[in-house]
């Protein structure tokens, strides 16, 4: 299996398209279209193939547009930061608004987060995908909406007004995804039913055995509240607040603070919100992830653990 490079914020380099040969010098074909490489012009690293019909995008002419279409749509005032990853064939432009925000609970607001998506390797067209950023603890997080497709097809000749509409469908979805948030906040648990479902995302693969660790002592710990009640000057809560809100949130502080790496952060925090979205709304999934870990599992682990 191919390791993931290190995330870079180095985006501004030039890719174009050189035509492909096999080993007898003739040009590799489908069909009637030759194939063409996907190059970056500063280390000739192949980021991935296509044919002719694939029109390359630039990084650096999508962030020229998209953050002039901001301006104009009055979204000037954002904090942004860029990302590449595998070698620069995925870019990544992620912007907070800070202006535009809901309300998940009393004292706990967030902010919309749209990260801008681009490839080479034709993973993904040009694209926003819809985010918060909880802003007492600046955690990132994710949303379960789909996402907004910026330009109709992967083309240099990006249409500011269509990016113009995409900012607006982006912001609705956004308020229905504090709605989702409030959601997970009203759907108490208990400190050990937070425990399992840490467990069992774990035996089936969602989290890894150390990362259920991590989220784990960081759920278990006494002094991690619910402090949404909490305003300056008064005491703190007595009792702490366990529901799905705040199990996905000691999810994405350990993402925030502890994993290298913007898009399997990005990932996990996304895979972990879907399921406990669908414990809150589903009774049955709500079970199967609170069950009990089956003793063949903490034999199986005991044993890993003893080799």
């Amino acid at each position: 299996m191919r390791k993931q490079a290190t995330t870079s914020s180095e985006y501004n380099y030039q890719v174009v398209q050189e035509p492909l040969f096999n080993r007898d010098g003739k040009p590799v074909m489908v069909g009637s279209s030759p194939v063409m490489g996907n190059f970056r012009t500063d280390n000739d690293v192949c980021l991935g193939t296509s044919t002719e019909k694939y029109e390359i995008v630039n990084n650096g002419s999508i962030v020229e547009k998209v953050e002039e279409a901001l301006t104009k749509n009055g979204l000037g005032g954002f904090d942004s930061k860029k990302y590449v990853a595998r070698d620069g064939a995925r870019f990544y432009g992620v912007y907070d608004f800070k202006d535009v925000t809901g309300s998940v609970a009393t004292g706990d607001n967030v902010g919309m987060r749209l990260t801008l998506n681009n490839s080479f390797d034709r993973s993904c067209g040009v694209s926003w995908s819809i985010g918060l950023l909880r802003l007492v603890c600046l955690n990132g997080m994710t949303a379960i909406v789909n996402d907004t497709s910026v330009t109709k097809k992967h083309s240099s000749k990006l249409d500011l007004a269509f990016i113009g509409d995409s900012i607006a469908e982006s912001k609705g979805k956004f308020l229905n995804s504090v709605q989702t948030f409030q959601g997970l906040r009203e759907y108490k648990v208990t400190k050990e039913q937070g425990g399992l479902i840490l467990d069992n995302l774990a035996i089936k693969k969602v989290l890894a055995d150390s990362m259920r660790d991590s989220i784990r002592m960081i759920w278990d710990n006494e002094d991690y509240r619910d402090d949404l009640e909490y305003q300056p000057g008064q005491a703190r809560l007595e009792q702490r607040s366990d529901n799905l809100y705040n199990l996905y949130n000691a999810t994405t502080q350990h993402l925030t603070h502890h994993v290298d790496g913007f898009e399997y952060a990005n990932r996990i925090s996304k895979s972990m919100l879907k399921n406990l979205v669908k414990a809150q709304t589903n009774a049955k999934r709500f079970g199967e992830l609170t069950a009990k870990v089956p003793e063949k599992e903490k034999t199986v682990k005991e044993v890993a653990l003893a080799i």
